[in-house]
């Protein structure tokens, strides 16, 4: 049977989550201590077990027919003895028709593997949203600006970098930025920013990447390549890779339930 989950689901939700994915305690303690909702947790469940489930997390998609509601599948996953069993299959199609009955516009997600872009293909998903990567060693040379770790007072001066980005873009509420923040600054190594004449120039999420490496996630905004040097010498560290929202490498897929044209975009940083 497919359905919502209600609130004395929360222990079996809880308990397949981390046999799909095993690890990052902490990361799992706040998503389901910050984020989770029953509401919008889809599962498929056969006598009294808890068999797979989608989070379907709703946003909002900047296109070239404005800003208009999708959904973010998130979390999907299925317990290994009810796997091969379609049991994915059916719970996105019925995601799908509750998209159309609430008037969302399009099903997006993020592939967890390479393999599972050619999975989602088949339930009419396209390869949509695309990242660059680029890796910078510490120099010892002095940074143009100023570079600070960023507080709740520099979201609005975020969001504007990041909406005045052109093309396709999810969007994100001011409890998403609030909560993206909170995030890395509970789990990651915080949130930099590049000031240049009293003006925030760029950002980036950061989070430490082993002994002496940081990975700075959605780097948004100019002299990106100043922005990492400055995190590499703020946070003392050696090396760093930095992600961007250019076209280049495969990030994620849309599935629009309409007539509208896939364009290549960014999908913004959701949680981890």
């Amino acid at each position: 049977m497919i359905r919502f989950a209600e609130a004395s689901d929360l222990e079996a939700v809880i308990a397949l989550w981390k046999r799909c994915f095993p690890g990052d305690d902490d990361f799992r303690d706040w998503f389901f201590g910050q984020v989770y909702d029953p509401a919008v947790t889809l599962v498929d469940e056969e006598q009294g077990n808890l068999c797979a489930m989608v989070q379907m997390l709703p946003y909002q998609l900047r296109d070239a027919r404005g800003i208009r509601p999708v959904t973010y599948i998130y979390g999907a996953c299925t317990a290994p003895e009810y796997r091969r069993q379609h049991r994915m299959d059916r719970l996105l199609q019925h995601s799908f028709a509750l998209d159309r009955q609430q008037g969302r516009v399009a099903s997006i997600l993020i592939p967890q593997e390479e393999w599972l872009f050619g999975f989602y293909d088949q339930f009419g998903y396209q390869t949509a949203f695309y990242l660059d990567t680029t890796t910078y060693q510490r120099k010892t040379l002095p940074v143009s600006g100023s570079i600070r770790r960023l507080t709740a007072a520099e979201l609005p001066a975020m969001r504007e970098l990041y909406e005045a980005a052109p093309g396709v873009r999810l969007m994100r509420s001011d409890t998403d930025w609030k909560r993206q923040l909170e995030l890395f600054d509970r789990l990651g190594a915080g949130v930099y920013g590049l000031e240049q004449d009293s003006s925030l120039r760029s950002y980036a999420f950061v989070w430490h990447d082993g002994a002496e490496k940081l990975w700075a996630q959605e780097c948004c905004g100019t002299d990106t390549d100043v922005l990492a040097q400055g995190i590499l010498q703020a946070c003392a560290c050696q090396r760093i890779r930095l992600t961007c929202g250019k076209p280049v490498q495969k990030l994620g897929c849309i599935r629009y339930h309409d007539d509208t044209p896939v364009e290549p975009g960014y999908f913004n940083l959701l949680f981890n």
